[in-house]
């Protein structure tokens, strides 16, 4: 244990503290409380998608390990919601980009890796509620680029939501990289 590590845990609440803060939360915010809670758990546990995939509430439908086609869904949730009552749409953009970065890594191949060069979205329309999903598949691979397009739909209606177009360049893994997020 480092000595940043020794001072976290000094430093860190109680189980009485932390239900204490959590129990003076109102209803919404115990709710927000809670999904970080539940997405810390699942960093904890090791989901390659870390704290942040937690918080966006994803769900892989179709790996993209083997073909690169990805497919994500996201349940809607009152930390997705910006002041207004819709889905932020930097949350949208985040569940775009997990699954580009599935897709890139799957398209990669063994020993390399996927980077992001640039990533462009168009936003068409927005949601309150429901389960959005993310669909993603190449549109174009050389040896050391990858163009990859994302459709974002609301999964009740079938409606677009959201297009996103991102091309990474492939290099090799380095000794030692986990094989994160693309």
């Amino acid at each position: 244990m480092g000595v940043r590590d020794e001072e976290e845990e000094e430093n860190a609440p109680d189980g009485a503290t932390v239900a204490r803060l959590v129990g003076d939360l109102s209803p919404r915010a115990r709710d927000l409380a809670l999904q970080g809670v539940k997405a810390a758990r699942a960093a904890d546990a090791g989901d390659p998608f870390g704290y942040l995939g937690g918080l966006v509430n994803r769900r892989a439908l179709a790996s993209g390990d083997d073909e690169g086609d990805a497919a994500l869904a996201m349940d809607v949730t009152p930390n997705a919601l910006n002041r207004y009552g819709y889905v932020h749409g930097g949350m949208l953009f985040t569940l775009a980009d997990y699954a580009m970065g599935v897709t890139a890594r799957g398209l990669a191949g063994a020993g390399k890796s996927a980077v992001t060069l640039e990533a462009k979205a168009n936003y068409l329309t927005n949601a309150r509620a429901g389960t959005l999903v993310a669909r993603c598949a190449a549109l174009h691979q050389t040896e050391h680029l990858i163009v990859l397009e994302t459709r974002l739909t609301d999964a009740a209606t079938d409606a677009l939501m959201m297009v996103v177009t991102g091309t990474y360049d492939i290099i090799p893994r380095e000794a030692g990289d986990a094989d994160g997020d693309a």
